[in-house]
């Protein structure tokens, strides 16, 4: 008999990762493929979606071959897929791209973002719950149209959902990933009119939005190898609330800081935000849209703590694990000193990166500019964490994920910083929490007992996962968290 697993696909900005697990959260096997990008004069960045798409099939695939020479034969219950919002394909009916799949960090759309009606401009932040700027897919729509591209008849597909459509579900627009395109407004939960008017384009672009974990059918078709055949298929959303889904970081208030080359805190409400909060929020830096615990809001804001510490330890030489302990070590040794009296650190907020060190006192060291460095994050960090409490009170705990927290002096700083501090060590959150959507959607069809009949619109939408639901299937995860002691 074959051994059912669940596969979370995680597709990342740097690399792609298909995670298998059982189906009760045991995690089995895991691989992972850089993303390609094309690389261009100015700064500009895109790729062949499509061919990204099939590549992480392929990926998948992969590790269901690997899985059966490690534990005999398996078969695929549910696969669920998260990964970067904003990027995304334009479909033409024959299931062609219409043009590249843009970075969401390209700069195309900023030059026509000076056109937006001020009345729209003005709204935006409150409307959409995110910075009006290039990233958001308005601006790359608004880039493609000005550039001579015909959007007529096209379907906008962010890559998860792509991924899902190529394995044979139906084209959706999950709720979470939606939400990043400066085209939903928050408050309403559809499609901004006005924004949709002046890019120029109707409803029709966008497919039908359903919740993440909604069953979108099985896998089958032209573009699905046989090992993933039968599988459900379901988009688990966008990657940091995903990720906080896969580290058990979702109850009510409760902030996960996902802490690699970027630092992302991200707090989980269990309220609505209004446009006058959302306004505020974002005007501290901080975006306010919909989760991907479906019925679920979250506030997300990051800094360049990483980006920053990695640039410092550069700096100091600290090339492999000795150098690195030592350094470790020899900061927390200085715990108990105002770091400020002898050198400090600026470049972690989220618009700047370069690293800036001012030695003030002679008995600067290495320990010391590490150990200011720590700590420039985490006040950067704290300004954010600030924001979000003047609209919605104290954090009552918080979930730090990340390489960073190997090193004592980052975990010992974050305890002394945050309230109710755990640390998770569970290396592919991201993908960990898609398997909770795929299994979800497992459960959903198996218990329907829908049998697919090429009939897209017959698949039971109205299904979707609860807190208690993805929770149930991420409990392992408690294994991997652990109080902090220092």
């Amino acid at each position: 008999m074959n051994m059912p697993v669940l596969l979370g696909i995680d597709v990342g900005t740097t690399e792609s990762k298909v995670l298998a697990t059982s189906l009760d959260g045991e995690e089995l096997l895991v691989h992972s493929r850089r993303t390609h990008w094309d690389h261009h004069r100015g700064g500009l960045v895109d790729t062949d979606g499509i061919a990204l798409a099939d590549t992480v099939i392929a990926l998948a695939a992969e590790v269901v071959h690997a899985l059966t020479v490690g534990f005999g034969p398996v078969g695929v219950a549910g696969i669920a897929v998260t990964g970067m919002a904003e990027a995304g394909v334009l479909l033409r009916p024959d299931g062609t791209a219409e043009a590249p799949t843009i970075a969401w960090f390209d700069p195309r759309g900023q030059a026509q973002l000076v056109d937006i009606p001020v009345p729209i401009a003005d709204r935006f932040p409150g409307i959409t719950g995110l910075p009006l700027g290039p990233q958001v897919t308005a601006a790359k729509l608004l880039w493609l149209i000005a550039s001579g591209v015909d959007l007529t008849g096209c379907t906008w597909l962010h890559l998860p959902e792509l991924i899902i459509h190529r394995l044979g579900g139906r084209a959706a627009a999950e709720t979470s990933l939606l939400a990043r395109t400066g085209l939903l407004d928050q408050g309403t939960g559809a499609l901004w009119p006005e924004m949709l008017a002046h890019i120029g384009i109707d409803a029709s672009l966008i497919p039908g939005q359903v919740p993440a974990g909604a069953p979108l059918g099985v896998a089958g078709g032209a573009h699905c190898p046989d090992v993933l055949r039968g599988a459900a298929l379901t988009v688990a959303g966008h990657d940091h609330p995903v990720a906080a889904v896969g580290c058990c970081a979702i109850g009510p208030g409760e902030v996960f800081d996902s802490f690699g080359t970027a630092q992302v805190y991200l707090r989980t409400l269990t309220e609505p935000v209004d446009e006058e909060q959302r306004a505020r929020l974002v005007a501290g830096g901080v975006n306010a849209v919909r989760h991907a615990v479906p019925g679920y809001w979250h506030l997300l804001g990051g800094t360049k703590a990483g980006l920053v510490m990695r640039r410092t330890l550069a700096l100091l030489g600290v090339t492999d694990d000795e150098r690195r302990h030592q350094l470790d070590s020899e900061a927390v040794t200085l715990a108990d000193r105002d770091i400020d009296e002898i050198v400090q650190i600026r470049g972690a907020a989220n618009d700047d990166g370069v690293l800036s060190i001012t030695a003030i006192s002679d008995e600067v060291s290495p320990a010391a500019v590490w150990l200011a460095t720590i700590r420039h994050g985490i006040a950067e960090g704290a300004r954010l964490l600030h924001t979000m409490t003047t609209e919605f009170g104290a954090v009552p705990s918080v979930v730090v994920a990340g390489g960073w927290t190997r090193m004592s002096s980052v975990r010992r700083e974050k305890q002394h910083a945050l309230p109710h501090v755990r640390f998770t060590h569970r290396a592919q959150a991201g993908a960990f929490g898609a398997t909770a959507f795929a299994a979800f959607a497992h459960r959903s069809i198996a218990t329907a007992g829908w049998i697919p009949t090429g009939d897209h619109e017959s698949i039971p939408l109205s299904a979707a996962p609860t807190a208690a639901d993805l929770d149930r299937h991420t409990a392992t995860a408690d294994r991997s968290l652990e109080e902090t002691i220092v």
